[in-house]
């Protein structure tokens, strides 16, 4: 896949994370791979889904910062310091 495209694609991972974040936040719902947890039944069901979406935001952020060469690959930094996501 093209440096561009990677690019591209996490860019629009993350502004649909991000809007996706505002949605939850502001109606009190988080949906999640079709199932809806309500902050007033399950309150750490929410901030566990709002951290996912965005850790998403972050990773999209730091893919496009390494686009314009401005820090390095966050790719290798994940596999790096992460090793058990490594393919066998």
């Amino acid at each position: 896949m093209s440096p561009i495209l990677r690019d591209v694609f996490f860019a629009v991972l993350g502004f649909a994370s991000q809007w996706s974040i505002m949605n939850d936040l502001g109606s009190g719902n988080a949906t999640s791979r079709g199932m809806t947890i309500n902050v007033s039944e399950k309150p750490g069901g929410v901030y566990l889904t709002v951290f996912r979406k965005s850790a998403l935001v972050i990773f999209a952020v730091a893919v496009i910062l390494n686009a314009f060469g401005m820090i390095g690959d966050p790719f290798v930094f994940v596999a790096r310091n992460l090793p058990f996501l490594m393919p066998r």
